[in-house]
């Protein structure tokens, strides 16, 4: 094997699930370097802010030899660590950007790095470069497409009906075989079913249902059990709704069906 498919798979082989939270939760700001704990923990520079809870970040990375595009890749150094921004951006949400990173130091130069990501081809570069810069920026896709979603939304919030419903104890048994835990270690943010696209927070499974069927007649079920029968809303919020260790299961067997008049 050559350096880079070694460097390559040593990468691959440390990667895990989930997301740890920081300790103390610290204000993000443009132009900071924070250090995202996923498993392993990611180098992240904060480049821009599109928005009031919405922030672009670029993964950097330590992997300088599998990082190297169609050019040599602007160098960031920090105390004994050198590290080289990736060719993607990434939306994140504030809420997830401050609850799983911390702040370890700040850099003005963003420019640069900016315009590096923006015209940087990944195309040719080699294999194994190829193969990393994608296995990188799938660990933070659904990340991404989570804070896309949200941010959406909030954008559009005040104008949204809203319906608010308990999860119904009766329904408990069918998550039984996905084991249901105190504290969840939630593989998927982002979901998305047939009728709906949705998102986990804080024990509130969110749905948001397409314009077309808004004020039509609906029935929501899990697994064949009925949740929800009634008026379509553009925003349905189903409190209490058990901590899983995947929620994944629900793009499959969570329905949204429309009635017949």
């Amino acid at each position: 094997m050559d350096t880079q498919e070694i460097l390559y798979r040593n990468y691959i082989e440390t990667i895990g699930d989930g997301l740890l939270q920081t300790t103390e939760s610290k204000p993000a700001q443009v132009g900071e370097v924070r250090l995202f704990f996923m498993e392993p923990p990611e180098w992240i520079l904060i480049a821009d802010k599109p928005g009031e809870n919405l922030y672009l970040i670029v993964p950097l990375t330590a992997y300088i030899q599998l990082a190297i595009t169609d050019r040599y890749p602007p160098v960031i150094r920090w105390r004994n660590i050198n590290l080289v921004p990736l060719p993607f951006w990434v939306y994140v949400r504030k809420e997830l950007l401050e609850k799983y990173s911390e702040p370890a130091f700040k850099i003005k130069d963003l420019e640069k790095i900016k315009e590096y990501v923006r015209n940087a081809k990944v195309r040719g570069i080699g294999k194994w470069r190829e193969k990393f810069i994608k296995a990188v920026a799938e660990r933070f896709k659904d990340l991404n497409l989570s804070s896309i979603i949200y941010d959406q939304i909030k954008a559009e919030e005040e104008k949204q009906e809203r319906k608010v419903i308990p999860f119904p104890q009766s329904v408990y048994e069918v998550l039984k075989p996905y084991e249901e835990v105190r504290f969840a270690a939630q593989t998927k943010a982002y979901l998305k079913g047939k009728n709906w696209i949705g998102a986990i927070e804080e024990n509130t499974l969110i749905l948001y249902l397409p314009a077309e069927i808004i004020g039509k007649g609906i029935r929501i079920t899990l697994k064949g059990e009925e949740i929800y029968r009634g008026k379509a809303f553009e925003e349905i919020r189903i409190e209490n709704f058990p901590s899983l260790k995947s929620y994944e299961f629900l793009e499959r067997e969570l329905n949204v069906e429309l009635l017949q008049n």
